[in-house]
Protein backbone atom coordinates (compact mmCIF):
# COMPACT_ATOMS: atom_id res chain seq x y z
CA UNK A 1 0.00 0.00 0.00
CA UNK A 2 1.53 3.40 -0.63
CA UNK A 3 0.67 6.49 0.29
CA UNK A 4 0.56 7.74 -3.74
CA UNK A 5 -0.20 6.27 -6.97
CA UNK A 6 3.07 4.85 -8.37
CA UNK A 7 4.73 6.20 -11.11
CA UNK A 8 5.49 2.82 -12.95
CA UNK A 9 4.70 -0.80 -11.69
CA UNK A 10 6.09 -1.49 -8.24
CA UNK A 11 7.29 -5.31 -7.65
CA UNK A 12 7.05 -6.58 -3.76
CA UNK A 13 9.07 -9.81 -2.82
CA UNK A 14 7.22 -11.13 0.13
CA UNK A 15 8.51 -14.13 2.17
CA UNK A 16 8.31 -16.30 5.14
CA UNK A 17 10.56 -15.21 7.76
CA UNK A 18 11.50 -17.99 10.50
CA UNK A 19 14.06 -15.82 11.74
CA UNK A 20 11.65 -12.92 13.41
CA UNK A 21 9.99 -15.73 15.79
CA UNK A 22 12.22 -14.91 18.65
CA UNK A 23 12.24 -11.47 17.87
CA UNK A 24 8.30 -11.49 18.49
CA UNK A 25 8.56 -13.78 20.88
CA UNK A 26 11.62 -11.52 23.08
CA UNK A 27 9.17 -8.43 22.08
CA UNK A 28 5.90 -9.38 24.04
CA UNK A 29 7.33 -12.16 26.25
CA UNK A 30 5.88 -15.04 24.53
CA UNK A 31 7.02 -18.49 23.43
CA UNK A 32 5.65 -19.13 20.20
CA UNK A 33 7.10 -21.88 18.12
CA UNK A 34 7.59 -21.53 14.01
CA UNK A 35 4.13 -22.89 12.17
CA UNK A 36 5.25 -25.74 10.42
CA UNK A 37 5.45 -25.52 6.59
CA UNK A 38 3.45 -28.36 5.55
CA UNK A 39 0.33 -26.24 7.43
CA UNK A 40 0.59 -22.88 5.35
CA UNK A 41 0.92 -22.19 1.69
CA UNK A 42 1.08 -18.63 0.08
CA UNK A 43 -0.53 -18.31 -3.26
CA UNK A 44 2.20 -15.93 -4.38
CA UNK A 45 6.07 -15.15 -3.50
CA UNK A 46 5.41 -11.89 -5.31
CA UNK A 47 2.94 -9.38 -6.21
CA UNK A 48 2.92 -5.79 -8.15
CA UNK A 49 1.65 -2.23 -7.38
CA UNK A 50 0.48 -1.28 -11.00
CA UNK A 51 1.71 2.10 -12.24
CA UNK A 52 -0.86 4.65 -11.30
CA UNK A 53 -2.24 2.49 -8.28
CA UNK A 54 -1.61 2.33 -4.50
CA UNK A 55 -2.32 -1.16 -3.58
CA UNK A 56 -1.08 -4.91 -5.20
CA UNK A 57 -3.70 -7.66 -5.61
CA UNK A 58 -4.03 -9.75 -2.43
CA UNK A 59 -1.59 -12.32 -2.00
CA UNK A 60 -3.36 -14.97 0.56
CA UNK A 61 -2.26 -18.06 2.48
CA UNK A 62 -3.97 -21.24 2.76
CA UNK A 63 -3.86 -22.98 6.15
CA UNK A 64 -4.34 -27.00 6.52
CA UNK A 65 -3.85 -29.44 8.49
CA UNK A 66 -4.35 -27.51 11.85
CA UNK A 67 -6.71 -30.56 13.56
CA UNK A 68 -2.86 -31.98 13.84
CA UNK A 69 -1.36 -29.32 15.77
CA UNK A 70 -1.03 -29.62 19.79
CA UNK A 71 -4.01 -28.68 21.55
CA UNK A 72 -3.34 -25.33 22.53
CA UNK A 73 0.03 -25.07 22.19
CA UNK A 74 1.11 -21.17 19.92
CA UNK A 75 2.52 -20.91 16.46
CA UNK A 76 3.61 -18.20 14.65
CA UNK A 77 3.78 -17.64 11.26
CA UNK A 78 5.76 -14.14 10.18
CA UNK A 79 5.23 -12.68 6.75
CA UNK A 80 7.33 -10.14 5.46
CA UNK A 81 8.19 -7.27 2.56
CA UNK A 82 12.15 -8.62 1.64
CA UNK A 83 12.21 -6.51 -1.14
CA UNK A 84 10.43 -3.69 -3.35
CA UNK A 85 11.19 -2.19 -6.98
CA UNK A 86 11.92 1.12 -8.16
CA UNK A 87 13.35 2.40 -5.20
CA UNK A 88 10.78 2.44 -2.89
CA UNK A 89 11.49 2.33 1.12
CA UNK A 90 9.40 0.20 3.32
CA UNK A 91 7.77 1.65 6.84
CA UNK A 92 9.52 -0.78 9.46
CA UNK A 93 6.43 -1.21 11.45
CA UNK A 94 4.48 -2.20 8.64
CA UNK A 95 6.04 -4.86 6.27
CA UNK A 96 5.69 -7.87 8.86
CA UNK A 97 2.42 -9.43 9.89
CA UNK A 98 2.68 -12.03 12.77
CA UNK A 99 -0.10 -14.64 12.07
CA UNK A 100 -0.87 -16.35 15.61
CA UNK A 101 -2.25 -19.93 15.22
CA UNK A 102 -3.53 -22.11 18.02
CA UNK A 103 -5.91 -25.30 18.20
CA UNK A 104 -8.26 -24.13 20.37
CA UNK A 105 -9.29 -27.06 22.70
CA UNK A 106 -12.90 -25.33 23.23
CA UNK A 107 -15.89 -27.58 22.62
CA UNK A 108 -18.45 -26.61 20.22
CA UNK A 109 -20.24 -29.78 19.91
CA UNK A 110 -22.21 -31.97 21.91
CA UNK A 111 -25.91 -33.67 22.04
CA UNK A 112 -28.86 -32.73 23.61
CA UNK A 113 -30.63 -35.72 26.48
CA UNK A 114 -33.81 -33.76 25.97
CA UNK A 115 -36.46 -37.14 26.23
CA UNK A 116 -33.56 -39.28 25.02
CA UNK A 117 -30.71 -41.45 25.78
CA UNK A 118 -27.80 -43.40 24.71
CA UNK A 119 -27.08 -47.00 25.18
CA UNK A 120 -23.75 -49.33 25.06
CA UNK A 121 -24.84 -52.43 23.08
CA UNK A 122 -20.67 -53.52 23.18
CA UNK A 123 -21.20 -53.54 27.36
CA UNK A 124 -24.07 -56.34 27.37
CA UNK A 125 -23.19 -59.06 29.09
CA UNK A 126 -21.31 -61.96 26.59
CA UNK A 127 -20.53 -58.91 24.23
CA UNK A 128 -16.97 -59.07 22.77
CA UNK A 129 -16.16 -55.97 24.29
CA UNK A 130 -17.91 -55.68 27.19
CA UNK A 131 -14.87 -57.24 29.43
CA UNK A 132 -13.39 -54.04 29.37
CA UNK A 133 -15.23 -52.09 31.58
CA UNK A 134 -15.59 -55.67 34.29
CA UNK A 135 -13.74 -56.41 37.29
CA UNK A 136 -12.66 -52.86 38.03
CA UNK A 137 -11.45 -52.19 41.64
CA UNK A 138 -11.19 -48.66 40.77
CA UNK A 139 -13.37 -46.42 39.19
CA UNK A 140 -13.76 -42.61 37.21
CA UNK A 141 -17.28 -41.32 35.42
CA UNK A 142 -16.77 -38.24 33.56
CA UNK A 143 -18.74 -36.09 32.00
CA UNK A 144 -19.28 -32.30 30.74
CA UNK A 145 -22.85 -31.30 31.40
CA UNK A 146 -25.62 -28.00 30.40
CA UNK A 147 -28.51 -28.88 32.41
CA UNK A 148 -31.19 -26.67 30.52
CA UNK A 149 -34.09 -27.17 32.54
CA UNK A 150 -34.64 -29.07 36.32
CA UNK A 151 -38.04 -29.57 36.16
CA UNK A 152 -40.34 -32.12 34.84
CA UNK A 153 -43.64 -29.87 33.35
CA UNK A 154 -44.14 -27.66 36.43
CA UNK A 155 -43.06 -29.68 39.12
CA UNK A 156 -39.45 -30.01 40.14
CA UNK A 157 -37.51 -33.06 38.44
CA UNK A 158 -36.47 -35.60 41.30
CA UNK A 159 -33.33 -37.24 38.99
CA UNK A 160 -31.55 -36.21 36.34
CA UNK A 161 -29.47 -39.12 35.34
CA UNK A 162 -25.81 -38.61 33.73
CA UNK A 163 -24.27 -41.93 33.49
CA UNK A 164 -24.19 -45.60 34.77
CA UNK A 165 -26.59 -48.19 35.59
CA UNK A 166 -29.67 -47.84 37.73
CA UNK A 167 -29.06 -49.57 41.36
CA UNK A 168 -25.74 -50.63 40.87
CA UNK A 169 -23.41 -47.60 40.08
CA UNK A 170 -25.26 -44.69 38.92
CA UNK A 171 -24.01 -41.11 38.60
CA UNK A 172 -26.81 -38.58 38.67
CA UNK A 173 -28.26 -35.14 39.91
CA UNK A 174 -30.77 -35.46 42.62
CA UNK A 175 -32.72 -37.79 44.61
CA UNK A 176 -36.04 -38.44 46.43
CA UNK A 177 -35.70 -36.06 49.26
CA UNK A 178 -32.24 -34.89 47.93
CA UNK A 179 -31.49 -31.25 46.48
CA UNK A 180 -32.71 -31.69 42.36
CA UNK A 181 -29.35 -29.85 41.77
CA UNK A 182 -26.58 -31.66 43.72
CA UNK A 183 -24.27 -34.34 42.11
CA UNK A 184 -24.89 -37.92 43.85
CA UNK A 185 -23.25 -41.21 43.38
CA UNK A 186 -25.02 -44.04 43.68
CA UNK A 187 -23.00 -47.59 44.19
CA UNK A 188 -25.23 -50.79 45.12
CA UNK A 189 -27.73 -48.03 46.50
CA UNK A 190 -25.36 -46.54 49.11
CA UNK A 191 -25.72 -43.11 48.33
CA UNK A 192 -22.90 -40.23 48.97
CA UNK A 193 -22.91 -37.22 49.65
CA UNK A 194 -25.08 -35.54 52.24
CA UNK A 195 -27.84 -33.02 51.03
CA UNK A 196 -26.05 -29.43 50.73
CA UNK A 197 -27.77 -26.83 49.43
CA UNK A 198 -24.31 -25.10 49.10
CA UNK A 199 -23.44 -27.36 46.48
CA UNK A 200 -26.30 -26.56 43.74
CA UNK A 201 -25.80 -26.93 40.04
CA UNK A 202 -27.45 -24.23 38.18
CA UNK A 203 -28.86 -24.41 34.54
CA UNK A 204 -27.74 -23.24 31.46
CA UNK A 205 -24.20 -23.49 33.03
CA UNK A 206 -21.76 -25.79 31.26
CA UNK A 207 -19.99 -27.93 34.27
CA UNK A 208 -17.41 -30.47 34.27
CA UNK A 209 -18.62 -33.52 36.31
CA UNK A 210 -16.48 -36.42 37.98
CA UNK A 211 -16.94 -38.88 40.49
CA UNK A 212 -14.09 -41.47 41.35
CA UNK A 213 -13.92 -44.69 43.61
CA UNK A 214 -11.37 -46.88 44.56
CA UNK A 215 -13.45 -49.98 45.89
CA UNK A 216 -10.65 -51.70 48.08
CA UNK A 217 -9.80 -48.67 49.69
CA UNK A 218 -13.15 -47.51 49.86
CA UNK A 219 -13.08 -44.07 49.02
CA UNK A 220 -15.09 -42.03 46.67
CA UNK A 221 -14.76 -38.47 45.57
CA UNK A 222 -16.99 -35.94 43.48
CA UNK A 223 -15.13 -33.07 41.64
CA UNK A 224 -16.75 -30.01 39.87
CA UNK A 225 -14.94 -28.68 37.08
CA UNK A 226 -11.71 -30.34 38.13
CA UNK A 227 -12.30 -28.99 42.13
CA UNK A 228 -13.24 -31.77 44.85
CA UNK A 229 -16.82 -30.92 46.05
CA UNK A 230 -17.42 -33.84 48.32
CA UNK A 231 -15.39 -37.22 49.48
CA UNK A 232 -16.52 -39.98 51.84
CA UNK A 233 -14.36 -42.80 53.82
CA UNK A 234 -15.46 -46.57 54.26
CA UNK A 235 -17.45 -46.43 51.46
CA UNK A 236 -19.09 -49.33 49.22
CA UNK A 237 -19.18 -53.04 49.71
CA UNK A 238 -14.97 -53.85 48.87
CA UNK A 239 -16.40 -55.27 45.33
CA UNK A 240 -15.17 -54.94 41.95
CA UNK A 241 -17.12 -52.77 39.74
CA UNK A 242 -18.72 -54.94 36.51
CA UNK A 243 -20.81 -52.39 34.21
CA UNK A 244 -20.71 -55.18 31.28
CA UNK A 245 -22.59 -58.37 33.28
CA UNK A 246 -25.93 -56.79 32.65
CA UNK A 247 -28.39 -59.11 30.54
CA UNK A 248 -30.82 -57.04 28.40
CA UNK A 249 -34.45 -57.46 28.88
CA UNK A 250 -33.72 -58.72 31.96
CA UNK A 251 -31.25 -56.38 33.70
CA UNK A 252 -30.75 -52.24 34.10
CA UNK A 253 -28.42 -51.41 31.66
CA UNK A 254 -25.48 -48.91 31.18
CA UNK A 255 -27.06 -45.82 29.81
CA UNK A 256 -26.57 -41.95 29.25
CA UNK A 257 -29.04 -39.63 30.42
CA UNK A 258 -31.89 -42.54 31.72
CA UNK A 259 -31.79 -44.98 34.48
CA UNK A 260 -35.27 -46.39 35.89
CA UNK A 261 -37.75 -47.24 34.23
CA UNK A 262 -38.74 -47.94 30.66
CA UNK A 263 -37.27 -46.45 27.99
CA UNK A 264 -40.51 -44.52 27.52
CA UNK A 265 -40.00 -42.79 30.54
CA UNK A 266 -38.21 -39.67 30.57
CA UNK A 267 -39.09 -38.65 34.36
CA UNK A 268 -35.11 -39.23 35.25
CA UNK A 269 -33.87 -37.64 31.89
CA UNK A 270 -31.12 -35.06 31.80
CA UNK A 271 -32.82 -32.28 30.23
CA UNK A 272 -29.75 -30.76 28.77
CA UNK A 273 -26.56 -31.76 26.89
CA UNK A 274 -23.40 -33.68 27.13
CA UNK A 275 -20.17 -34.46 25.78
CA UNK A 276 -16.52 -35.86 26.52
CA UNK A 277 -17.95 -38.94 28.65
CA UNK A 278 -15.37 -41.40 29.95
CA UNK A 279 -15.55 -44.23 32.23
CA UNK A 280 -11.95 -45.56 33.45
CA UNK A 281 -10.78 -48.37 35.52
CA UNK A 282 -8.31 -45.88 37.40
CA UNK A 283 -8.99 -43.12 40.37
CA UNK A 284 -7.81 -40.23 38.37
CA UNK A 285 -6.35 -37.46 40.71
CA UNK A 286 -8.03 -34.48 41.13
CA UNK A 287 -4.75 -32.87 38.92
CA UNK A 288 -5.07 -35.06 36.30
CA UNK A 289 -9.23 -34.34 36.18
CA UNK A 290 -8.37 -30.49 36.29
CA UNK A 291 -5.84 -30.73 33.62
CA UNK A 292 -7.95 -33.16 31.05
CA UNK A 293 -11.49 -31.79 31.68
CA UNK A 294 -11.70 -30.74 27.84
CA UNK A 295 -9.47 -33.45 26.10
CA UNK A 296 -7.97 -36.07 26.97
CA UNK A 297 -5.16 -38.23 25.30
CA UNK A 298 -7.58 -41.88 23.86
CA UNK A 299 -4.59 -44.13 24.83
CA UNK A 300 -4.21 -42.96 28.13
CA UNK A 301 -3.83 -45.79 30.82
CA UNK A 302 -7.06 -46.56 32.27
CA UNK A 303 -9.29 -45.24 30.10
CA UNK A 304 -11.98 -48.04 29.35
CA UNK A 305 -14.50 -45.96 26.98
CA UNK A 306 -14.56 -42.23 26.05
CA UNK A 307 -17.43 -40.60 23.70
CA UNK A 308 -16.56 -37.42 23.11
CA UNK A 309 -19.97 -36.23 21.18
CA UNK A 310 -18.37 -34.52 18.50
CA UNK A 311 -20.21 -36.17 15.22
CA UNK A 312 -22.55 -33.16 15.35
CA UNK A 313 -24.94 -35.02 12.97
CA UNK A 314 -25.81 -38.99 13.43
CA UNK A 315 -27.30 -41.06 16.16
CA UNK A 316 -23.70 -43.08 16.85
CA UNK A 317 -21.48 -41.88 19.23
CA UNK A 318 -17.97 -43.18 18.72
CA UNK A 319 -15.77 -44.43 21.44
CA UNK A 320 -12.60 -43.01 20.94
CA UNK A 321 -10.57 -45.52 22.75
CA UNK A 322 -10.53 -47.91 19.97
CA UNK A 323 -12.21 -50.59 22.23
CA UNK A 324 -15.38 -50.67 19.86
CA UNK A 325 -18.06 -49.58 22.58
CA UNK A 326 -19.97 -47.17 20.01
CA UNK A 327 -22.89 -45.37 21.99
CA UNK A 328 -26.51 -45.51 20.21
CA UNK A 329 -29.13 -43.10 20.52
CA UNK A 330 -33.08 -44.57 21.77
CA UNK A 331 -34.49 -42.47 20.05
CA UNK A 332 -33.41 -41.08 16.11
CA UNK A 333 -32.81 -39.03 15.34
CA UNK A 334 -30.25 -37.68 17.84
CA UNK A 335 -30.30 -33.57 18.39
CA UNK A 336 -27.26 -31.67 18.18
CA UNK A 337 -27.99 -28.32 18.91
CA UNK A 338 -26.21 -25.69 17.14
CA UNK A 339 -24.14 -22.81 19.11
CA UNK A 340 -22.56 -25.21 21.31
CA UNK A 341 -19.44 -23.14 23.33
CA UNK A 342 -18.29 -25.02 26.09
CA UNK A 343 -16.72 -22.32 28.72
CA UNK A 344 -13.11 -23.11 29.66
CA UNK A 345 -12.75 -23.10 32.83
CA UNK A 346 -9.07 -24.99 33.66
CA UNK A 347 -6.78 -21.81 32.15
CA UNK A 348 -5.29 -20.25 35.22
Amino acid sequence: LLARPAGEDINVGIKVDASLVNTYNARLGANYTMLDAKHYKLSAGQTVIPQGEVSSKPVTIDFSGLTDLEIDAGYLLPITIDQVSGGMGTLGGSKTICYVVRRSSAITTAVSLKNNFFEVPGFDKGSSTADVVNNMKQLTYEAIIRVNNFKNGVTAREISTIMGIEQYCLFRLGDAGFPAQQLQFSCNEIKFPNADNSKLLQEGEWYHVAVTFDTEKKVAVIYVDGREQSRIEDYGKGEPINLGMQNRGKDFMFKIGHSYGEPTDFSRQLDGEICEVRVWNVMRTQQEIFDNMYNVDPATTGLCAYWKFNEGHGDIAEDYTGHGNDAHVHISPAVWPQGIEVTQKNKE
